[in-house]
């Protein structure tokens, strides 16, 4: 079950990550090329390795017409793990189908959206279409201000963006009204650089780094001590065709 949404970089366009990033066998960090990049396809695969340089998983891409994600397929020890398969309608991703090493049915994501075309809100479903969790969006303009989740119709976590001109920084409250973390991020022409998020289990970063044409080349996941920097696993993007990305903005949705 989905359990966590926080920012990240290529996500829901306000920069939050979907809990399928629990582990490095399933990840889904790509959403600007589902939702905010229009015709720039992204990456072939993606690989993911321990700080040793150990591969751990991969994920293979293919693309519709509009150069959307159109199906993820995941692999771990090069057996296949799974896959993520997105549906769309003329606004952009409207549902998200979650399918175990078996090709069964696992999840489901629905969207909804407002007259801006912005996502105010989604559902995760189980395979008998049960109600698993809902995260429901304010915006302030055209940018996040904030979002609930709910589980049985109960608030259970929610977070406030404040936003700068070097980024944002995200305050996460569950189940109390005082902060229990934040997530801060750091912005270098409108490309997201650094990732920082602060908790009671610790303090874990992501650094961003991309090609020459925009586009996201390697994630760097690391957990801060005090004294030392431990990297953690190391993604890396491959791409067949060169292209130029739009750049991912925290004030765009």
């Amino acid at each position: 079950m989905r359990k966590n949404i926080y920012i990240c970089i290529i996500s829901l366009p306000f920069l939050f990550l979907s809990n399928l990033y629990a582990g490095p066998e399933k990840y889904d960090h790509l959403e600007a090329y589902k939702r905010a990049v229009v015709n720039a396809q992204g990456p072939a695969e993606e690989l993911v390795q321990d700080a040793k340089g150990k591969p751990l998983a991969k994920a293979v891409y293919s693309y519709n017409e509009k150069k959307q994600i159109a199906e993820i397929k995941f692999y771990v020890n090069s057996s296949f793990d799974g896959k993520n398969i997105y549906i769309y309608d003329e606004s952009g991703l409207k549902k998200e189908e979650l399918y175990d090493r078996n090709n069964k049915l696992v999840e489901k994501v629905v969207y909804s959206k407002n007259h801006l075309n912005q996502v105010t809100e989604f559902e995760v479903f189980d395979a008998n279409n049960a109600s698993l969790l809902k995260w429901k969006f304010q915006y302030d303009d055209k940018r996040v201000a904030s979002g609930s989740r709910y589980i049985n119709n109960e608030m259970t976590e929610k977070f406030v963006n404040e936003y700068s001109s070097n980024g944002l920084v995200q305050h996460i409250f569950v189940d109390t009204k005082e902060s229990t973390g934040n997530i801060t991020v750091s912005l270098s022409n409108s490309l997201v650089t650094k990732r920082i998020k602060k908790e009671p289990a610790g303090v874990h970063s992501i650094d961003y780094f991309y090609d020459k044409e925009g586009r996201i080349e390697k994630m760097i996941f690391s957990k801060l001590g005090e004294t030392e920097v431990k990297v953690e696993k190391t993604h890396l993007f491959h791409y067949t065709v060169p292209y130029v990305v739009q750049p991912v903005k925290v004030t765009e949705h």
